[in-house]
């Protein structure tokens, strides 16, 4: 059975989409099957993955019945990653979107398409609205990213709130994968600054240790809609979401002996 991560935050431009196609090329790197689904209608992964040029279909033509699993999931050359949109949307097409995220069947589809894999990556859209949580309510664990930014550091406490009462309503089995702290640059004093709040909010093991820092080579990696380990000397740009890929792994085969649960985690208000 798949492992569900949802790589979520309120806020928009953390490294979400990033994370996701960064993260999951690292995983299969390590002998993983991944699939990757964007799920935000802004569709970033779409286009960070080249997926725009391979179909305009996706998850909102099987909402519609006009297609099927096998025609809108795009397999890579090395078959060890596979990734699916929400296809070609109308302004219609969101609210359907949206409607059938309530219901609860746009959860129980993505869990129906992600069987053959180890990890399903969701890129969530920002935000706590119907969709977001629909998707919470189908992982088995979310990523936060976050940048050291002000505005990052006030919508925190808002989107814990939404993991807890999806935890407590909906989902039992959620759990906080990690804090992952995004495009941080450690010579700009303000960041540092925030990053020190942000670490007062949470215990010290909810933070993966991996920070991946601000490099450009990130949107050059985006313009040629590839992950940056596949950019020419690409390898030292993604070298922190190997890292990450890695801590993952040692977090899973770690046992739970001790220490503070989710729910102390997310009692933050």
């Amino acid at each position: 059975m798949s492992k569900i991560i949802a790589i979520a935050s309120q806020k928009g431009g953390v490294g979400k989409t990033t994370t996701a196609l960064n993260l999951g090329h690292s995983l299969t790197r390590f002998g993983s099957k991944v699939m990757l689904i964007d799920c935000d209608p802004q569709g970033g992964m779409a286009i960070a993955s080249n997926l725009v040029k391979q179909t305009n279909l996706g998850l909102i033509d099987l909402l519609k019945d006009s297609a099927k699993a096998e025609d809108i999931i795009c397999t890579t050359k090395d078959k060890t990653m596979g990734v699916l949109g929400l296809g070609n949307l109308r302004p219609e097409d969101v609210l359907l979107l949206e409607n059938e995220a309530r219901s609860g069947t746009f959860g129980m589809l993505l869990q129906s398409l992600t069987n053959e894999y180890d990890y399903a990556i969701l890129d969530s859209p920002s935000g706590v609205g119907a969709l977001p949580a629909s998707l919470l309510s189908v992982s088995n664990s979310v990523i936060l990213t976050i940048n050291c930014r002000v505005i990052s550091l006030r919508t925190i406490p808002l989107f814990l709130k939404l993991i807890k009462d999806i935890k407590n309503d909906h989902n039992k089995k959620l759990g906080l994968e990690g804090v992952l702290i995004t495009m941080y640059n450690d010579k700009v004093p303000m960041e540092k600054q925030i990053l020190v709040e942000i670490k007062k909010m949470f215990p010290k093991h909810a933070f993966f240790q991996t920070i991946i820092p601000y490099n450009e080579e990130y949107e050059m990696a985006n313009l040629h809609s590839v992950p940056a380990a596949l950019l020419p000397d690409g390898l030292r740009t993604a070298r922190p979401y190997f890292e990450m890929a890695m801590e993952l792994k040692e977090r899973e085969r770690r046992p739970k002996t001790g220490g503070q649960s989710d729910e102390e985690i997310m009692g933050l208000f």
